[in-house]
């Protein structure tokens, strides 16, 4: 197969320079050919593919697909202008700060024939996946309780991070809403008959810590703590009629180190170990495949959609 030929704009996001761009080096499927950074030099790994500005990226004739993992509120446009270009767009994750804003970039991705996915990369890591299976499989038997968190600090010297301010799109559940909701929405849905927020903190008029309660039929109840106020934890449990299976580190991020499941039971319990991947190579190779038309792209820009709608009411409902 031929590399699927990428452009980055905004290279110097943690995302971007720690991962991103290490697993497009790593991978046979996909080259690097330009990269831009608006917030200081690219690093130095990709400086010999620096370009003098985001349009200069988009523009580059060498470049089928732009890599967005810029602030929440600059998505749409930038999306928008890679479309336009005719440029395949993988867009950092929440794809936008709400679903209307959603909705115009998937239909402008539409209208100019250009393939728009979310980079989301947890479904990608292979222990994640395994345990969504064992889950679904009946191993723990009717699943009916899921608690997960993300949460992590973002010290104050770190005060121009636009997770602290609105205007930019911030705030701790659209930050990391997705990875705590994720687990629920793979086995239940989308559509929780019910939500409660059971507390919330602000500061710059963001959500810093905010737990919830979502209810599904049947008597489902998935709760989840998103914050980036708090110590760093990553953790879900997956429980059912008969058990459950419980990701205690590295639960949503994945990667070398995510080996082990805790599978609890009626006589006791044990570990199921998985052979680790790296979640971001595995997307960027996934995603390079189905621009290629080699195979399809697992998670349909509808179902983003959806997550984007399920954090609009989270959200709804505290400002309610």
């Amino acid at each position: 197969m031929i590399p699927l030929r990428f452009g980055v704009i905004g290279a110097r996001s943690m995302v971007a320079e720690r991962a991103v761009l290490p697993a497009i080096d790593r991978s046979e499927m996909a080259e690097l050919v330009a990269v831009c950074s608006a917030g200081g030099p690219v690093p130095a790994s990709w400086s010999d593919r620096a370009v003098e500005s985001y349009d200069s990226v988009i523009d580059h004739p060498g470049i089928e697909a732009v890599y967005v993992p810029l602030p929440n509120h600059l998505h749409a446009h930038w999306t928008e202008r890679a479309a336009a270009a005719g440029k395949h767009v993988l867009c950092e994750k929440p794809l936008a700060h709400d679903a209307t804003t959603s909705m115009r970039m998937i239909q402008s991705c539409a209208e100019a024939g250009v393939v728009l996915a979310e980079a989301w990369m947890t479904p990608f890591d292979a222990r994640w996946r395994t345990t969504i299976e064992l889950a679904r499989s009946g191993l723990i038997g009717e699943v009916d309780e899921i608690d997960a968190s993300f949460t992590f600090t973002i010290g104050p010297e770190h005060d121009r991070n636009y997770r602290w301010h609105p205007e930019q799109g911030g705030g701790a559940v659209l930050d990391v809403g997705i990875y705590c909701l994720g687990p629920a929405v793979e086995l239940w849905g989308p559509h929780p008959h019910s939500i409660g927020v059971n507390d919330v903190r602000w500061r710059h008029g963001v959500d810093v810590d905010l737990s919830a309660t979502l209810e599904w039929e049947g008597g489902r109840r998935c709760t989840i703590r998103c914050s980036f106020v708090a110590e760093e934890a990553q953790t879900i449990s997956i429980r059912g009629s008969q058990g459950a299976l419980e990701l205690t580190s590295d639960a949503h991020t994945g990667g070398g180190g995510a080996e082990t499941i805790l599978h609890r039971h009626v006589a006791g319990s044990d570990m199921i170990n998985v052979i680790p991947s790296d979640p971001y190579q595995a997307m960027i190779e996934i995603y390079a495949e189905a621009i290629r038309g080699v195979r399809e792209w697992p998670r349909p820009i509808e179902r983003s959609l959806e997550m984007i709608r399920l954090l609009d009411r989270i959200k709804a409902e505290w400002l309610a």
